[in-house]
């Protein structure tokens, strides 16, 4: 079956989708042709938002979702400079619930956001009940106080054979320690920080760019979480455990196959950083 047809009524023959799809498009006998199928064509919109007297129609894609492109809707780069500077990691929220309408328009325009092949395979959970996360919580605290007596014992022999111990299993059994005690001490959550909401992003574990694809996501929803005055952090720890307490997926109910990648905890501010932050330049070598 193929995915598009042309309204030579309509077609100039400016060649526009020609040059940014040949392997859909081409000219026969003077005539735009195209022809477009899973094998040759991602859906990914472009020849449609190119084409400027609307030929083109794509069964795989909702024409009525091509609003005209607003050049206007830009920020001047100063200002947006500033915004980035202005980001924080907030461990720290308000008691106050986020209302649903503006965690939807989150996610709806996240959608938005690039993915690797056009896969569009984000998928996201959003955990708002106070038991889930304190069972997920729980998990990823079992998962680094095993992994930290694990990372004890194998110090402990290298040690008995006058070896140096690698910097990353001194690094895990520093978490097993920090989170033991923690548990131990009974204080607030040391995984979300009573955040109001957690957002899961995940996708299937065999597409290439999976990973890339939710951090992209989480990072265009976080920063557009900002304009509504919802701040955000990463937890990692969360994405480290997943991959083996195997009661993480279960408790999310994960599809076959899909994998974290990405997880925010979100909320209103409680702290107001009065200044932005000094970061040390990024080492650039210019080939030329």
């Amino acid at each position: 079956m193929n995915w598009v047809s042309i309204d030579k009524t309509k077609c100039d023959r400016c060649g526009l989708c020609i040059l940014r799809c040949p392997r859909v498009y081409s000219i026969l006998d003077g005539e735009i042709i195209a022809q477009a199928d899973i094998n040759n064509c991602i859906a990914c919109g472009h020849c449609l938002s190119l084409c400027r007297t609307g030929a083109i129609s794509h069964s795989e894609l909702d024409r009525g979702n091509f609003p005209v492109a607003d050049e206007a809707a830009n920020f001047e780069t100063g200002t947006f400079i500033r915004f980035l500077r202005n980001r924080r990691s907030h461990r720290h929220f308000k008691n106050k619930t986020v209302p649903r309408e503006q965690l939807e328009t989150l996610i709806d325009a996240c959608r938005y956001a690039p993915t690797g092949g056009n896969a569009q395979a984000v998928e996201i959970v959003v955990v708002e009940n106070r038991d889930m996360m304190k069972r997920l919580s729980d998990h990823t605290i079992d998962f680094f106080i095993s992994a930290g007596e694990k990372a004890r014992q194998f110090i402990a022999r290298l040690a008995a054979e006058g070896k140096d111990a690698p910097e990353s299993a001194s690094r895990t059994l520093q978490y097993g320690e920090r989170f033991k005690l923690a548990r131990e001490a009974g204080g607030p959550d040391p995984i979300f920080h009573e955040a109001p909401i957690v957002m899961i992003f995940h996708a299937p574990q065999d597409r290439g760019a999976s990973k890339d694809d939710c951090v992209i996501a989480s990072t265009t929803l976080s920063l557009l979480a900002r304009t509504m005055g919802i701040e955000s952090t990463y937890i990692g720890l969360l994405v480290t455990a997943a991959r083996e307490n195997r009661h993480i997926r279960s408790d999310l109910a994960l599809p076959p196959g899909n994998e974290i990648f990405s997880v925010l905890i979100m909320g209103y501010p409680r702290l107001r950083y009065l200044y932005n932050i000094d970061r040390k330049p990024i080492r650039t070598r210019w080939l030329g």
